[in-house]
């Protein structure tokens, strides 16, 4: 973060959710749904200060219909899901930051290792069927937008200090200015921990990340007939962070899941991430018009245990996935290799998963705006590429020490040693229209994509490996997409919405073709005064369901890390209920009370074998989408201004694989969060936050690399929120 800073902001699209800010703030008033053709959630900075979540997993926990995949208990390198979509690094979830698309690289690597920082995110929205479909490229499942810290419509800023156990330290400063053509905001967030988990042998298990966001917006007269804006958004940040690949086996989880294996003390990620971002508005009443032109470069090595040579004396494979598999199945041998007591020495192999991305794209999007119609249409064109340079550490493991490594060489002709670049254009047309009570949105997307890959006979790249067919093309493909959503106004109080979608993921490999399903959603919406009320059927019906091997999960065999692999149909249903209610005593205190609840039905219908998904019947269930989910929150505002909250997090059982085998279950559990926020003047806030206040320790993934992981131990942090 030694960069000086100049920069953006808030990219204003229709039909991005970022431009949809008020309409989408709208979603959260029942009975008026004719802005968003389809479900949606919004939540807003309010919520967020509740709890001062960091986790984006534990934010999305309070939205129907959003599941995910813990991993080191902290949300750097989420695994998101909407509506069943396979959840492995949110590869299926259209990810944006201000409605720009923020995965490192959207169409030839959309797994998202790169997440934007959620403790500096001002609001979170997500949208769901049928208005997913101008949200591509992934429109199955829906779009999750972050909407950073907006410039202030006065002179004003913020400064949340927080401190917590392990070390934790946490810095959220923002300070804007505003006047009637020109705003500026400028904004820094620093995040450090020691870790909750312990190393076998000493060593640190946390992170250490820096953000700095800069934001300019420069604009015409307010209230001119025809009106200019210009704005430009800078963002940086930096990541360090000891987190491993390496769950546990399952003993050594009963005997202790915050224990890390001493072979994992070497284990680091390290990266860096920028974003600029330009964006024009016109706005001539009934039309506007908005331009936005971005960039993305997202740097990584995350170095980590991979592998190791034990001459398969144990029975085991070399992948330390393996020798955990081998350890749960009884083998003692591969038992003594994790817990450091092996009597011979075992050649560990660390692998600096080193990659580079790059994003850059034009935004074009026209809205007009007539008396009983809303036309929307939208482009966009996109360059994505995705470049590794992989090699291998060696360490020799013996007695619970790692020695001094040795660099392996640069790689030569291998997938390891390669740069896959992208090509893709969308395009979309929406029509909102009214007729009375009835709010009708049509929806209709194509989408092209050209996705090449080049690989190298040597380190140095002098040249292409064209004895193995490189450069090759990998894609060339194009899909074409339709959605109408309907939303009927009963009365004042009442809605019900009905939507059906084309949904689709495009492949970035010709080893399989893209995924695509229809999508069905029915819903009914009522508020009262002081309550509200949703519940919303949906059944996606996969006709072709897609898979991506990765190094983080997913894959049972053995799989080129980038090929996709093809389920055939899938069938995927469930409910998704919202309610909120409050009360208020005789003394002024408000009670309010929420619940948020999914139930899902998710499973393959077509029995078949690949060395992704590995043997699967039909009737198999997803690996990793709990059949339920629970958000349940109570609480009190008092006159005085105090404000206290608890919520209960509740998960359904599931698996890590289809075939659910021994040592891949993963039980219910369930997780209590408190928090206590007083105001003690019209600046300053103080809280308290307790998470995991029963300090449970369950299973809550077996992945990456099959090892067993538990969720954050108890903890409490403490912290002041200064209004500048």
């Amino acid at each position: 973060m030694k960069k000086i800073l100049i920069t953006f902001v808030s990219v204003i699209s229709f039909f991005s959710l970022a431009d949809d800010v008020i309409e989408m703030e709208i979603v959260e008033i029942i009975g008026d749904q004719s802005e968003v053709s389809g479900s949606a959630a919004v939540i807003t900075n309010e919520d967020l200060e509740l709890y001062e979540y960091t986790d984006i997993h534990k934010i999305l926990s309070n939205v129907p219909g959003v599941n995910f995949r813990p991993e080191e208990g902290y949300g750097l390198r989420p695994n998101i899901s909407i509506r069943g979509t396979y959840g492995d690094r949110s590869g299926k979830v259209t990810l944006m930051e201000d409605g720009v698309l923020i995965a490192p690289a959207p169409y030839a690597a959309s797994s998202a290792y790169y997440f934007p920082t959620t403790g500096r995110i001002h609001s979170v929205e997500v949208l769901k069927g049928p208005a997913a479909i101008t949200q591509g490229p992934y429109t199955v499942g829906g779009a999750v937008n972050l909407i950073s810290t907006p410039i202030p419509e006065m002179n004003s800023g913020l400064l949340n200090l927080e401190l917590g156990q392990d070390g934790t330290r946490r810095t959220h400063l923002n300070y804007g200015t505003n006047s009637d053509n020109v705003g500026f905001l400028v904004e820094t967030h620093m995040h450090d921990t020691d870790g909750f988990d312990s190393i076998r042998g000493g060593g640190d298990t946390g992170f250490d990340k820096d953000d700095v966001l800069l934001k300019l917006r420069l604009n015409s007269d307010p209230n001119a007939d025809v009106y200019h804006e210009l704005n430009i958004k800078y963002q940086d940040s930096e990541e360090i962070s000891d987190q491993t690949y390496v769950g546990l086996a399952d003993a050594d989880f009963r005997n202790n899941p915050h224990e890390r294996y001493g072979l994992t003390a070497m284990d680091e990620m390290d990266n860096a991430h920028d974003q600029m971002v330009f964006n024009y508005v016109l706005d001539m009443g009934d039309l506007e018009v908005s331009a936005t032109v971005y960039e993305n470069d997202f740097a990584r090595d995350w170095f980590k245990v991979d592998k190791m040579d034990n001459g398969d004396s144990c029975g085991a494979g070399t992948g330390i996935n393996n020798v955990i598999a081998a350890a749960n199945a009884g083998n003692a041998c591969a038992a003594s290799i994790l817990a450091g007591t092996n009597t011979a020495a075992v050649d560990v192999k660390l692998k600096h998963n080193n990659r580079k991305y790059s994003s850059e794209g034009t935004d074009l999007k026209l809205r007009y705006q007539g008396e009983n119609h809303t036309v929307t249409v939208g482009y966009r064109d996109t360059e994505d590429s995705e470049d590794r340079m992989q090699w291998y550490e060696n360490s020799d493991w013996f007695g619970g020490t790692m020695s001094a490594t040795v660099v392996g060489s640069l790689p030569g002709y291998s997938s390891n040693n390669r740069i896959t670049t992208a090509d893709a254009t969308a395009f979309y047309i929406n029509d909102e229209f009214s007729m009375g009570s009835l709010t009708v949105n049509l929806g209709y997307r194509s989408e092209d994509w050209e996705i090449s890959q080049d690989r190298f006979v040597d380190a140095a790249r002098s040249a292409s490996a064209t004895a193995n067919g490189y450069p090759k093309e990998l894609v060339d493909a194009d899909n074409n997409s339709f959605g109408v959503g309907l939303n009927y106004d009963v009365n004042d109080n009442t809605s019900i919405f009905l939507g059906f979608h084309e949904g689709f993921t495009p492949n970035s490999s010709n080893s399989a073709d893209p995924e695509d399903a229809d999508n069905l959603e029915i819903g009914l919406r009522r508020q009262n005064d002081n309550s509200s009320f949703e519940i919303v059927y949906f059944d996606t019906d996969y006709k072709n369901m897609l898979g991506s091997c990765t190094a983080s999960g997913g894959a049972v065999g053995e799989c080129e890390i980038g090929d996709q692999y093809n389920a055939g149909a899938a069938s995927i249903s469930g409910f998704e209920i919202s309610a909120d209610t409050s009360m208020t005593s005789e003394n002024g205190t408000v009670f309010p009370v929420s619940l948020r609840y999914t139930s899902t039905d998710a499973e393959f219908d077509s029995t078949f074998s690949s060395d992704f998904w590995g043997d699967v019947a039909a009737g198999d269930d997803l690996p990793d989408t709990p059949d339920s989910q629970l958000a349940l929150s109570g609480g009190f505002v008092t006159s005085n201004d105090l404000r206290g909250s608890a919520t209960l997090y509740s998960f359904g059982s599931t698996c890590s694989v289809a075939s659910c085998a021994s040592g891949t279950q993963i039980d219910s559990y369930k997780v209590i969060d408190l928090s206590l926020t007083k105001k003690m003047n019209e600046k300053l806030d103080v809280y308290l936050v307790i998470n995991n206040v029963t300090d449970e320790e369950d299973i809550v993934a077996r992945a990456p690399k099959n090892g067993a992981r538990a969720q954050m131990p108890r903890s409490a942090l403490v912290g002041l929120r200064y209004h500048l």
